[in-house]
């Protein structure tokens, strides 16, 4: 069972990890014929696997499941050079993607079809054949090559398929893994286990802690604070196959954050302690929830991150949280020096890179996030070491507003302080919204043709009108009590005869005076006297 009594809010955890993954039906294949293989094809900035490839049928229509799993980002493209023909009846096995985590579960989803009596009798002497990514890595193949070993298959009868090719048949083998486990998935990983306990040899680690390091700020001081528990800290990469079997097969607590280093507790045996810190709060990755029910782990997940930025397969932040500190016994007496100083680097990294904070994210840390940024506030000296942006000084997202001009309809969102819509537009707003998450808002307008305001609205809710030509000549926007303690909020309006009015402030009445508006400037001021974050 998941023990999740350490993280930032475990009620709100428990729903993803209520399922049962375990898939109980018989595996099969399927024959395409006349099909097309398409090699990888990246159409992603940066290089990710959710990008082209996989099987085209005779008919030319994709075959699901084909490249990397039921996904809308699995498609076809259209080749723009010539399709090769071969006559050949070959095996597929999908897309090679050079990463460990993804050859311990997607590389290998395939690989009951070489046990199965279908292919003893009828296709054992076909070629086997797969996609490789568009961008060769090396550092994977070796110890992949020694896990087919290990199962008695030889790699050399894999072979890559780099330009689009059209075979008689493609035999087509279900997966054993992807959105949940077969009995063909857990019997092969047992098998690695069976080899690690037959080749078993004494060590004195028993307790392990798998340092991942790339793109982790803070994981460094994390793994000492594994160390000061007694564990070993290993970088995987490091290491054989063989070395790693003995050390999980061995070990008594497996530590890692989450991702593909924590992909290596299926080699655990049962019962095994497993210790996981998520990467950011309330967000866990599903391979790994899967994983967690092929060998009975009873994993337990610690938060101990502050990674609040939006920045997938970005930079991230670990602190020593007070969850993990409670977990093995240790008192805590509020955040340390150090924890400040990784956040701050972590925020002053991020934020150069102009991404912005995740706001639902940032609620997924609720009280344990407000309470570090109270600390942090009351250091000073610290702050202004790390010259922070000023743009995230509160380390909040940014203010937003939108409006609704007649005929264009609603603009794009606006960051505090920029003007909603060109001056020199004669496009009278309509209607507007304002959002500024984890606070309240409320605005309200009034029209040209009418004396009395419009009901109070609270953000991101439109105040105003839509498709009704109606122009707004006034507005008044305020803070919710809480949030007013923190900030003041001034908003002024620009007119049809080139005039800005003077700046209002919290909820006061400000009027064009029956002139139209084209554009609206909104902006905060900080109330606190000391430096903030």
């Amino acid at each position: 069972m998941v023990n999740l009594d350490y993280l930032y809010n475990p009620n709100a955890a428990k729903n993803a990890f209520s399922r049962n993954f375990f898939i109980d039906k018989e595996l099969s294949f399927s024959v395409i014929e006349n099909g097309v293989i398409l090699p990888h094809r990246d159409t992603s900035p940066r290089g990710l696997i959710g990008a082209l490839g996989g099987i085209v049928d005779g008919n030319g229509d994709y075959v699901n499941n084909s490249f990397v799993k039921f996904s809308k980002t699995d498609r076809s493209y259209l080749p723009h050079e010539p399709i090769k023909r071969s006559d050949k009846t070959v095996i597929y096995f999908g897309f090679y993607y050079p990463v460990w985590g993804h050859v311990l579960t997607d590389n290998l989803r395939r690989i009951w079809f070489l046990e199965s009596a279908a292919f003893k009798k009828e296709f054992k002497n076909c070629p086997i054949v797969y996609i490789p990514w568009f961008q060769r890595r090396e550092g994977t193949d070796k110890n992949f090559k020694r896990l087919l070993e290990i199962l008695g298959i030889d790699f050399d009868r894999f072979q890559p398929i780099t330009q689009p090719t059209q075979f008689d048949k493609i035999i087509l083998p279900d997966g054993s893994f992807g959105g949940g486990f077969t009995k063909e998935y857990r019997e092969m990983i047992d098998r690695f286990r069976n080899f690690a306990l037959k080749n078993r040899t004494p060590t004195s680690i028993k307790k392990v802690y798998y340092f991942y390091g790339r793109h982790q700020i803070g994981e460094e001081r994390l793994a000492e604070y594994f160390r000061s528990k007694g564990y070993e800290i290993i970088s995987p990469e490091k290491l054989t196959l063989e070395e790693q079997f003995n050390l999980l097969i061995n070990c008594e607590s497996f530590a890692s954050t989450l991702g593909s280093c924590a992909h290596n507790s299926i080699f655990l045996r049962d019962g095994t302690e497993t210790i996981f810190i998520p990467r950011t709060a309330n967000t866990f990755t599903f391979y790994q929830q899967i994983l967690d029910q092929v060998n009975f782990l009873s994993p337990n997940y610690i938060d101990s991150t502050f990674s609040v930025f939006s920045v997938r397969h970005g930079l991230l932040c670990f602190i020593i949280s007070e969850q993990l500190k409670r977990f093995f016994g240790d008192k805590f007496n509020g955040y340390e020096e150090e924890d400040f100083k990784t956040f701050l680097e972590y925020v002053k990294f991020v934020s150069g890179k102009g991404v912005a904070i995740n706001s639902a994210q940032v609620k997924s840390y609720g009280a344990a996030f407000q309470d570090f940024i109270k600390q942090l506030k009351k250091h000073a000296a610290l702050i202004k070491a790390y010259d922070i942006p000023q743009v995230w000084n509160n380390f909040q997202p940014s203010l937003k507003y939108r409006t609704n001009v007649h005929e264009k309809g609603w603009g794009l969102w606006q960051n505090e302080n920029k003007i909603s819509n060109p001056l020199d537009s004669k496009r009278d707003i309509q209607a507007i919204k304002i959002n500024f998450p984890n606070h309240k808002i409320y605005y309200s307008v009034c029209f040209e043709d009418e004396e009395s305001w419009s009901e109070e609205v609270e953000s991101p809710t439109t105040a105003g009108t839509v498709g009704k030509n109606k122009s707004i000549t006034g507005i008044k926007i305020r803070f919710d009590d809480e949030s007013a303690k923190e900030f003041d909020i001034l908003y002024r309006v620009h007119t049809f005869d080139g005039e800005w009015t003077p700046w209002a402030k919290n909820g006061e009445a400000l009027y064009s005076y029956g002139v139209k508006l084209n554009a609206i400037q909104i902006k905060l001021e900080n109330k606190t006297n000391t430096a903030t974050v």
